[in-house]
């Protein structure tokens, strides 16, 4: 299909299966499926036309008689969330050829392991009580001191001891194993997020 219809349809899937989704798509037509989902603001009636011949079952028959909103930036910076690493970099690579400015603008918008260093005590111990100790020892071994500490000062003197330890014990580690363990926290985080357990960004927006 058209890549603006594949933009229309990640876009009203759940942002991880809308992930998964981008896995089987052609390579070569991934970024620009990506551009396509954060410059939706609106979709025209020819559009939904179109789409309804696809997604019957997912739409009204009466949709194509009205704009619908769709998409964004941070629609597209949810799916990038989810994509795995290896995935992310040739997408976001190949989005910075297309669109420089718009991939940053997603970029922006981006939870990554090292937003972790603004959540606060309360949500770190549940992210902590959420996550296997061993996969965060490997995504620890590639975060910053900022975000170390604050695993590590919510953890007892003795706890701390020990999973230094164990960190340290699995010795050198391949870049693209502890990013990939950062991008499964990251998952969990925003699960905890969504279910009001954890306010990634330090919650600045709360009045």
């Amino acid at each position: 299909e058209h890549p603006q219809v594949n933009a229309i349809i990640l876009s009203v899937l759940d942002h991880q299966v809308a992930a998964d989704v981008l896995n089987f798509l052609p390579e070569e037509t991934r970024p620009e499926i990506i551009q396509r989902v954060a410059s939706l603001e609106t979709v025209q009636p020819s559009a939904m036309q179109e789409l309804e011949s696809i997604m019957k079952l997912q739409f009204s028959t009466n949709t194509s008689s009205k704009s619908s909103s769709f998409g964004g930036i941070k629609a597209a910076a949810l799916i990038m969330n989810s994509t795995k690493t290896a995935l992310e970099a040739s997408i976001m690579g190949g989005l910075e050829k297309i669109d420089a400015d718009l991939m940053q603008k997603i970029q922006d918008n981006m939870f990554t392991f090292e937003n972790l260093v603004a959540v606060d005590n309360k949500g770190i111990q549940k992210l902590m009580s959420a996550v296997e100790q061993d996969l965060l020892m490997i995504a620890m071994k590639g975060a910053s001191g900022e975000v170390q500490d604050r695993f590590f000062g919510n953890m007892s003197e003795r706890a701390r001891g020990m999973f230094r330890d164990e960190m340290n014990a699995k010795g050198l580690m391949r870049i693209a194993v502890v990013e990939d363990a950062q991008k499964k926290i990251m998952r969990i985080a925003r699960k905890l997020s969504d279910s009001g357990d954890l306010v990634l960004g330090g919650g600045e927006d709360f009045v």
